[in-house]
């Protein structure tokens, strides 16, 4: 492999500099059969108002293949699957976070200082969010009195499908660290940014550019693993960038074709991109949940992104989050 030319480095490394965010990591502890009311973790029972009203959502049901071989590469008989169909359940419990532990790893002040957040999703259904219509299958509440929080149990009506083991999700205690964060290639070939410089580099090769300065700048080349759980910062994308995706999708558009955008006008276009990357922002990524040899995955070793708009999240309006589901 030739040689990169570090002055086209360097230059790819000033451009991207001022997009730089930070992010808070999640850092995932042991597993536990059960924590104190009010500490910040990834499943198990959620800490909630009395007066509480848990959410449903009702869709077709998400009916994945089931794996040919185990973890061990022996051939595995066909899993015993639900069957295809729409459900109607309540949403499963996901997180909650201490806002009082995790702002104080935000660098840029974005979160509340105080208070509960809690992340619910529907996972019969798993809804990618391309769909108008999947408005609801994912929730997020914050509750600024501590105080009033109880440990409260899903209802009896929930629906635990196969693939999670027919149980909830593994309650792990997590803490937090402060992290820079530089945005992927593909979410940096959306920016106008890229379209400034890139006719400087050699052709078919600006990835490997855009690699060497991402790392001098701090990215994570483990950071599309589906391991990664985060707060705020750019998203680990496994499929597409989402920016324009979650503004489309809450106006109305159905984005679950190839052909959408066809049937915008190039300033309908460009405004919405504009508006995309001014209004939204990444509150919360998740990725798989491990409890000893028991691991929860997203579709195909996938992620969670619950999205926001940058004036939602300083008016602490958390119900209109919009969240993609996108696997491997």
């Amino acid at each position: 492999m030739k040689t990169l030319e570090e002055k086209l480095v360097n230059l790819l490394a000033d451009t991207v500099r001022p997009l730089v965010q930070s992010e808070i990591r999640i850092v995932t502890g042991e597993a536990a059969d059960t924590l104190p009311v009010g500490v910040s973790k990834i499943g198990g029972m959620p800490d909630l108002p009395e007066d509480f009203v848990w959410p449903d959502f009702e869709g077709e049901r998400y009916v994945p293949e089931p794996p040919m071989y185990g973890d061990d590469g022996e051939y595995c008989a066909e899993e015993e699957r639900a069957s295809p169909g729409r459900i109607r359940a309540p949403l499963a419990f996901l997180a909650q976070i201490d806002c009082r532990i995790a702002s104080a790893f935000d660098r840029e002040g974005l979160l509340p200082k105080d208070g509960m957040l809690s992340f619910f999703y529907e996972i019969n259904t798993m809804k990618s969010g391309f769909d108008p219509a999947d408005r609801g299958c994912a929730r997020v509440f914050w509750f600024p009195d501590l105080t009033a929080l109880r440990r409260t149990p899903p209802p009896p009506e929930t629906v635990w499908p196969d693939w999670t083991g027919r149980r909830p999700l593994p309650c792990v205690p997590v803490t937090f660290a402060s992290h820079t964060s530089v945005p992927c290639y593909d979410d940096f070939c959306e920016t106008e940014e890229e379209g400034r410089i890139l006719g400087e580099f050699p052709p078919g090769r600006f990835w490997e550019y855009y690699d060497e300065a991402a790392r001098s700048l701090g990215w994570d080349e483990e950071s599309a693993e589906a391991e990664r759980s985060k707060l705020l910062g750019w998203p680990d994308i496994l499929n597409n960038p989402m920016f324009v995706d979650c503004e489309a999708v809450t106006g109305g558009f159905y984005i679950g074709d190839d052909g959408w955008m066809d049937r915008l006008t190039y300033d309908e276009k460009v405004e919405l991109r504009r508006r995309a990357r001014r209004d939204w922002t990444l509150l919360f990524q998740l990725g798989t949940v491990r409890d000893g040899e028991r691991s929860v995955y997203w579709g195909e070793a996938g992620h969670l992104f619950f999205w926001i708009r940058r004036e939602d999240l300083a008016r602490r309006d958390f119900s209109k989050t919009w969240t993609i589901f996108q696997c491997g």
